[in-house]
């Protein structure tokens, strides 16, 4: 049963709440073990995720005589229980004029001193990306401690109309060509800064200097509760399947 309790776990710290209620379903219905419910459980999750639910599979098949709405129900608990042991630090990021009820922080100080504090990643969205001395000299900083830097983008269009293709060019950076948009006229509209999985910065504001600095922006800074690992672990899933590409 501690395997069946760790495979529990392990799939709840990766899954989303809307798979995991699709993954709870699929088990509910199941009065033991079975190929069928196997099966079953496999198709609710997606293909990235499907590993996981084999490790509940394989330690179920061990202990076959255990209901599978028990293993819903240690899903809902094991669901509840992360979510809140692990809520996250949320605070307001808001760029342009003053006012008496939300204190302002310029974007680019927020950005700039999120990518002070990365240790292992930074991966930075935005629809476009202009050339900002401070940010591109932060990035070159992170890389210099190890750091690996990932830009996603619009179109590479997006970074050479903004003058920063040059700036930008010693980071691995992917776009989202047209041929894998589905309709082909969608746009990666995203805004986004997460660093080691741990803080993300979910914005309004692309990467210019007049979003970070002078415009009226939002913005939303998570830190912990397994936010920017859920984020980030979508880009990358994204890039793994082909929807995003290595821009040349």
């Amino acid at each position: 049963m501690n395997e069946l309790a760790d495979a529990v776990r392990r799939v709840v710290g990766v899954l989303s709440d809307v798979h995991l209620q699709a993954l709870r379903t699929a088990y509910a219905g199941a009065v033991g073990h079975s190929a069928a419910a196997e099966h079953a459980a496999q198709q609710a999750v997606p293909v990235p995720h499907r590993d996981e639910v084999s490790m509940i599979n394989q330690a179920w098949a061990a202990t076959p005589d255990v209901p599978g709405s028990a293993i819903a129900l240690a899903l809902e608990s094991a669901r509840r229980t992360a979510r809140q042991t692990a809520a996250p630090e949320v605070e307001v990021v808001i760029t342009g004029p003053d006012s008496p009820d939300a204190p302002v922080r310029l974007t680019s100080e927020v950005v700039v001193q999120l990518i002070g504090s990365a240790r292992q990643r930074v991966t930075m969205v935005s629809y476009a990306a202009y050339q900002m001395p401070a940010v591109i000299a932060a990035l070159d900083a992170a890389v210099a401690r190890g750091v690996m830097v990932t830009l996603i983008l619009e179109s590479p269009e997006k970074l050479d109309g903004g003058g920063g293709a040059d700036a930008y060019a010693r980071f691995t950076t992917y776009h989202w060509p047209i041929d894998r948009r589905d309709p082909p006229d969608a746009k990666l509209h995203a805004k986004a800064v997460i660093v080691d999985g741990d803080a993300v910065l979910l914005t309004s504001a692309n990467m210019t200097s007049a979003a970070y600095d002078k415009n009226i922006e939002l913005g939303v800074l998570c830190r912990g509760g397994g936010v920017a690992s859920q984020v980030q672990r979508h880009f990358d899933a994204l890039i793994r399947a082909g929807t995003l590409t290595l821009t040349a």
